[in-house]
């Protein structure tokens, strides 16, 4: 995976509150992807072949990380 990628992933995750957490859904991640790829464009990069559902599957286990550090 580029680390490009994951830093994305690790920046979105890092400004969402728990309303955000309890309410995260596939549909999120679909509109974040799409601002992420227009970010990109208006930086002058190249946007990566943003995977939604990668997206949606990796924070939701960093959600459940969370969870177990938590307990």
């Amino acid at each position: 995976m580029e680390e490009r990628m994951m830093d994305v992933i690790m920046e979105i995750y890092n400004h969402m509150d728990d309303g955000d957490k309890d309410a995260f859904t596939l549909e999120d991640v679909e509109e974040m992807v799409a601002d992420q790829i227009k970010m990109d464009q208006e930086e002058g990069r190249e946007p990566l072949a943003y995977d939604p559902q990668f997206f949606y599957d990796t924070i939701v286990d960093l959600m459940e990380q969370d969870a177990e550090d938590e307990k």
